[in-house]
């Protein structure tokens, strides 16, 4: 038992250095226990006592500012990490826009970082995927932070059919580091994850971000809560035709920008089934017809923002790899809406024998009121 005399003697010392939590762990990784920086150092020393005994013999004190001392029961080994280079090691010499010394509660969050504050292999992939995000996301915030935002005009964001908001919370913890004000208010009809996220807002201290229930049909009541008209909306994985209710919603609130990834693009399918694939052959065979219609659903929502003055980009959100559904459409109002654009649009769904429901509506009310656009 010399070992654990000896990790009680470097613990005590580690511990009074202050600290704002300590971890014990399986040698192979696994399960966790965790005391925060309010334990009393006593408790601490006597928990890690019945932690070794149960085979929990990774202990690491981890400091305010990210550093952390690793100690080992089967040894009573100390050995320091300084913040700097724990944050060097987790980013692998890459430049990330999450670091686990700066976003480290909100990685710990989304499962994607240990409590220890490490980020093991296996939630290395997701870890690339929240950080490219975040770059992702990048140039729409700067556009709207050129605006001039403030704590009395922050940045505002809508998050539609937001989920576990984990795109509502990547970029607001972004923001958070960036220096950046902003309110994001997340709506989703589930009463359950929208008091999930804001259980989640709540315990990571995020102010400015807040939920309600709401259908994304009923978002243009959310206006005076967040202030203004959207600086972005944001729509991740809304299905089938909600992500059309989304751009709809976007572009009658007048928001300056969209980050939206598409989802289930099963309506168009459907149509085309029904009518024999307008032009094309694709419905004689179901893989051709889904991956047909899946990318004539996006074409019609980029040309249709295109018609309402969108620039807009189509890129990868994730490695098709990871999952095929990767698709993103990232668009930012550059001009006003072209009517005779739209009509074409309006045609060009004729000829096609598509016609996504919420985007012909929201066409065909512009029509009868040009004010509406």
């Amino acid at each position: 038992m010399r070992s654990l005399s000896r990790l009680k003697q470097n613990l005590r010392v580690s511990l009074a250095a202050g600290f704002d939590r300590v971890v014990f762990a399986r040698a192979g990784g696994g399960e966790e226990r965790v005391l925060p920086g309010s334990t009393a150092v006593d408790a601490v020393i006597e928990a890690a006592t019945k932690a070794a005994n149960d085979g929990l013999v990774k202990v690491t004190v981890v400091r305010a500012d990210g550093g952390r001392v690793l100690l080992d029961a089967r040894h009573g080994a100390a050995r320091e990490v300084p913040a700097a280079v724990a944050a060097e090691k987790a980013l692998a010499g890459k430049a990330r826009g999450l670091r686990a010394d700066e976003n480290g509660a909100l990685l710990r969050a989304l499962g994607i970082a240990n409590a220890d504050g490490t980020i093991s292999a296996q939630n290395a992939k997701k870890y690339k995927q929240v950080s490219h995000l975040v770059e992702l996301l990048k140039p729409a915030w700067e556009a709207g932070a050129r605006r001039g935002v403030s704590v009395e005009a922050p940045l505002r964001v809508l998050d539609l059919a937001c989920g576990n908001a984990y795109l509502g919370f990547v970029l607001a913890d972004a923001l958070r580091v960036a220096g950046v004000p902003f309110r994001i208010h997340g709506v989703d009809v589930r009463d359950d994850l929208v008091a999930r996220c804001a259980d989640r807002a709540a315990t990571l201290g995020l102010e400015g971000v807040d939920f309600s229930r709401s259908t994304i049909a009923a978002a243009g009541g959310l206006v005076e809560r967040l202030g203004g008209p959207p600086d972005l909306v944001l729509a991740l994985h809304a299905c089938d035709g909600a992500t059309d209710e989304a751009l709809v919603a976007a572009v009658e609130l007048g928001a300056a920008a969209l980050f939206v990834v598409p989802c289930c693009q099963a309506e168009i399918a459907a149509e085309l089934r029904h009518n024999r694939g307008g032009p094309t052959p694709a419905y004689r065979h179901g893989m051709l017809l889904r991956e047909h219609a899946a990318t004539l659903t996006d074409a019609l929502r980029v040309d249709w923002l295109e018609a309402h003055g969108f620039e807009v980009d189509v890129v990868e959100f994730v490695d098709a790899g990871h999952t095929p559904k990767n698709r993103l459409l990232r668009a930012t109002r550059r001009r006003r809406t072209n009517p005779t654009a739209l009509a074409e649009w309006r045609a060009r769904c004729d000829t096609l024998g598509a016609h996504p429901t919420a985007l012909v509506a929201a066409t065909d009310r512009a029509g009868a009121d040009p004010a509406a656009s």
